[in-house]
């Protein structure tokens, strides 16, 4: 009878022991809730600055591109102007994560899409080539590049004038 009174009290004990651990784990737990959502987290990603890399000249004349970042600073607002054949125009853009929190890169938003038969033959036979950024992780202060290139491809010849924005689609990692 003794040694089941005491296997008894021994649950009891450990019980305990487990409630008041739990107890500890939670006030833990609920104390970094709350550092989190006083924390201020800023969501603000930019296009910073954009410069021309380079020029090739298919012809005589050289092609030309007026580029600006608009007022807020999410978009790229591009004027296009390829003379001949061969002519290229390669830009670097900078991207910034001025936030407080890491974003990833889920796409690049072109205005007008080029790249959808309907719009492509507009501007046909110049191609637009960006470089792959989809899928990567900017972490705040850190900065990210987007190489944009336009090609008149083929023999074709006659001034392609056309305008093209790019803007960012991103969410927090």
């Amino acid at each position: 009878m003794k040694k089941l009174i005491n296997i008894r009290n021994s649950v009891i004990i450990i019980l305990c022991i487990t409630i008041i651990c739990m107890a500890i784990g939670f006030i833990v737990i609920s104390v970094e809730y709350t550092k989190k959502t006083k924390e201020n987290l800023v969501y603000n990603v930019v296009f910073t600055k954009v410069k021309k890399l380079s020029s090739v000249k298919g012809s005589n004349t050289e092609p030309k591109g007026e580029v600006k970042i608009n007022d807020n600073l999410s978009e790229i607002e591009m004027n296009i102007t390829l003379e001949s054949p061969h002519d290229e125009l390669s830009f670097l853009a900078t991207i910034e994560n001025e936030g407080t929190v890491p974003i990833e890169i889920v796409d690049i938003m072109e205005s007008p899409d080029y790249k959808l038969d309907s719009f492509k033959k507009l501007i046909n036979p110049v191609t637009i080539t960006l470089s792959d950024i989809e899928g990567k992780v900017i972490e705040p202060n850190e900065t990210l590049d987007l190489k944009i290139v336009f090609y008149y491809n083929g023999t074709a010849s006659g001034t392609k004038t056309f305008d093209y924005k790019l803007g960012l689609i991103t969410k927090t990692k």
